[in-house]
C-alpha cells in the first residue's frame, strides 16, 4: 500500500500502532527500507510525498488504521 503522511505526531502515531502487530513492518522510499516500528528510521525518509508500507496480512487492525494515508 502507498501512503503518504505529513507531520510529526502523525508519524509518531504510526510507529506507536505498529508497535502493536505481531511481525514485521516495511517502510520504503526508493532504495531505502525502513523499520516500521522505528521512530528514527521513519524520521530518516521523506514520508510526505508517498512511501509504500508492507505488513502482515493478519494486522487488520494496522490496516484499517493507515487506509487513512493511503494514495489513491
Amino acid at each position: 500500500m502507498v501512503i503518504k503522511i505529513n507531520g510529526i505526531t502523525k508519524v509518531t502515531n504510526l510507529a506507536q500502532m505498529a508497535h502493536s502487530v505481531n511481525g514485521d513492518i516495511y517502510v520504503k522510499k526508493g532504495v531505502y527500507c525502513v523499520d516500521g516500528k522505528s521512530l528514527m528510521g521513519l524520521f530518516s525518509i521523506d514520508m510526505s510525498n508517498g512511501v509504500t508500507i508492507a505488513y502482515p496480512s493478519e494486522a487488520t487492525d494496522f490496516e484499517n488504521y493507515i487506509k487513512q494515508f493511503k494514495v489513491g
